[in-house]
């Protein structure tokens, strides 16, 4: 090329060089125009590929009483061949999909999963009407699957097939008192020193006739359990486990007529609804442990601001204070009524139900007296 150059004039040169440049740019543009068409075709199939992957829409719900996004949990279970049965007195919903069967209570913020309880506080299922919602985090989290948002639907994907296992076969129905005993053995006091209670109506089982029920769990008074109890009283979480939920957020009923209001429903009802009892219950915090064994800590005055959902905890845990939250002595102001409640279930049941009263008593006393 140098050599032919050197032969031409300036002018030539000129033109020599710019045709060269030509030639040598139109080149450059044809490689980068097919990169450019690789690259868009690359992303087109990636693009193609995500889309097929979600193979189920929703329509997303947005309630005026709600900041969530939601789906109606009848069309959810629908769609992915799932059953639903749901009660709009208790504001409950228990849906079978695979093998796996999800019980949710509105306002609740726990997922409970063949009798395990997970720590997810962002599930939760609403009602408006007689229709029940429930949140997005239900389709990533307790389904275990994935999903999109676009524009004003949610298109998802769930692959049942590869759950992981969860719950057992562990059943309070084919137990006597005597192997009820030894099955919860592991468990320590929840207050150091304290005893179960001999006072009937502190014991589960025993009637509620005032909320047209039982009293689910067991109940700890300083003038009962052998120990004084005040606000600075601990409360341990009794064996290793995992706090499933944790009420640092908790809101107290804002006046006697509000909470007797929910009494008047459970009244007109004949028992007291789920949604209502928990409520009732006050502050809280749950802890799953081992062989689908729970128990929930209710009516604190605190909790350790360090208590986290998730955490392992163990016996020597503190995971919260004894108080009077949810009664009607919290709205009197006060320390009236200090006692710890603990209600304590098996894979999803209380314990104590195949059992009568005096029976119930014996595991207590043996347990932890």
């Amino acid at each position: 090329m140098k050599r032919i150059l050197t032969c031409l004039s300036a002018g030539s040169f000129l033109i020599l060089i710019g045709a060269c440049g030509s030639e040598e740019s139109t080149g450059n543009n044809n490689i980068k125009s097919e990169q450019n068409q690789n690259s868009q075709n690359s992303d087109a199939e990636k693009t193609n590929e995500e889309n097929e992957k979600y193979t189920n829409t929703l329509e997303i719900v947005e309630l005026s009483s709600q900041d969530e996004k939601l789906v109606v949990l009848e069309d959810l279970v629908e769609e992915i061949n799932g059953e639903l049965d749901y009660d709009t007195v208790n504001r409950t919903a228990r849906a079978s999909v695979g093998e796996r069967e999800f019980y949710m209570v509105e306002d609740i913020p726990v997922v409970e999963v063949n009798g395990q309880y997970l720590p997810y506080d962002d599930i939760q299922l609403f009602f408006d009407e007689e229709t029940p919602y429930v949140t997005l985090a239900f389709l990533d989290k307790a389904l275990e699957g994935d999903y999109q948002l676009e524009e004003s639907n949610v298109n998802f994907t769930i692959e049942d097939e590869e759950w992981e296992e969860i719950g057992n076969d562990v059943s309070i129905h084919d137990k006597s008192p005597s192997e009820m005993v030894d099955f919860l053995s592991f468990l320590e006091r929840p207050i150091e020193g304290a005893s179960v209670s001999t006072v009937e109506s502190h014991l589960p089982g025993a009637p509620r006739d005032y909320r047209n029920g039982k009293h689910e769990g067991i109940d700890y008074y300083d003038y009962a359990s052998g120990v004084e109890i005040t606000t600075d009283t601990p409360i341990y979480a009794m064996a290793e486990g995992t706090v499933v939920r944790v009420d640092h957020d908790f809101e107290e009923y804002d006046s006697h007529e509000e909470r007797n209001a929910e009494l008047e429903k459970a009244a007109e009802v004949g028992f007291t609804p789920e949604y209502i009892l928990d409520r009732l219950r006050g502050m809280q915090v749950w802890v799953q442990y081992q062989d689908g064994v729970m128990i929930r800590f209710a009516h604190l005055d605190s909790i350790p601001d360090e208590l986290e959902l998730g955490e392992k905890v163990d016996e020597e845990t503190v995971i919260g204070y004894v108080g009077n939250t949810g009664t009607s002595d919290s709205l009197n102001g006060g320390d009236g009524g200090l006692h710890l409640h603990k209600d304590l279930l098996i894979n999803g049941e209380l314990f104590w139900e195949p059992y009568d009263l005096e029976e119930t008593a014996a595991i207590l006393y043996d347990l932890w007296s």
